[in-house]
């Protein structure tokens, strides 16, 4: 189906389109986001004028799912194949926005109440108490050791994602409020992480002793710095030594960043955190994302 605006005739659907798009960028997604939603919900919007429905005011929630039973139907113009559950559950994200938008604008009352397709993902890998423990203790008392040790401290202690910690500068380190500031999120949200006394030690150890040492001519505000020239960690980089402790700790799992944030929201679930307490930890956007650990916190490492 094309997505171009210029297939929609009514006035108000077009106007709608652009004025959506503006209302992602003030909630902060992502360009590429800001170009995909509005082009779904032109499509559905193209498909309701076909059915003779021109106003948003003669819209429906039955239409919205019967707009969805019909991509469910079609098959991709290059592939053949029908589309993928995830391919979909774009299209319905895109509508339950669209109709989010048009309640809090004042534009029509409308809801959407259309269910995500379910998908086959693998569960998140997550490490064991032990398991992160062993990789503290693959860490050694060089310089790049206690480097490693705030590294670890910033993904699971923190559970900071790549882009996060690779992001991280000293003026991002609160210290006396023991705070980490993320101000390069997800989506571009900022978030305040609390960091727990044994983090923080690890962390202001290395400011204090471990990264004046890597420091060289390079004056650079970054949190992490590389061994050779003193320039800002890359993300390659970080997930590398990462890998490096895995392989001294042979953990035998399939270990990276990620996994160490699976694993600290892992375990603070089954220490008794909330949900909700979780979610703003880890700066998810609403519980859907914080929702899979429920289904972990049980499972044996």
């Amino acid at each position: 189906m094309d997505t171009a605006t210029s297939r929609l005739k009514s006035s108000e659907y077009i106007l709608l389109c652009g004025s959506f798009e503006q209302w992602l960028e003030v909630l902060g997604y992502a360009a590429g986001t800001r170009e995909v939603l509005p082009g779904h919900v032109r499509e559905f919007l193209n498909y309701q004028e076909q059915t003779g429905k021109a106003r948003l005011e003669q819209i429906t929630a039955t239409d919205a799912a019967e707009f969805i039973k019909h991509l469910k139907e079609r098959t991709g113009i290059r592939t053949g194949r029908p589309y993928s559950p995830a391919h979909i559950n774009k299209y319905i994200q895109a509508l339950k926005l669209f109709s989010r938008y048009v309640r809090e604008t004042g534009r029509s009352d409308i809801g959407f109440a259309i269910e995500r397709m379910g998908q086959s993902r693998p569960k998140p890998v997550w490490l064991s108490k032990a398991e992160v423990q062993r990789l503290y203790e693959a860490s050694d008392d060089s310089v790049l050791g206690m480097r490693d040790r705030a590294m670890l401290a910033v993904f699971y202690g923190c559970g900071l994602r790549l882009n996060e910690g690779a992001s991280l500068e000293i003026k991002d380190i609160i210290t006396d409020r023991k705070l980490l500031h993320v101000r390069k999120g997800k989506q571009y949200k900022e978030r305040l992480v609390p960091v727990a006394e044994k983090n923080y030690r690890e962390i202001k150890f290395y400011i204090d002793y471990g990264r004046p040492q890597l420091m060289q001519e390079v004056k650079t505000g970054a949190l992490f710095l590389d061994a050779n020239k003193g320039q800002p960690m890359q993300k390659q980089s970080l997930y590398i030594r990462i890998k490096r402790l895995v392989k001294i700790a042979k953990v035998k799992k399939k270990v990276g960043a990620h996994t160490l944030r699976h694993s600290i929201a892992t375990h603070l679930l089954q220490s008794g955190m909330k949900l909700e307490g979780i979610r703003d930890f880890l700066g998810h956007a609403d519980l859907d994302s914080t929702q899979i650990y429920t289904h972990l916190k049980n499972e044996p490492a």
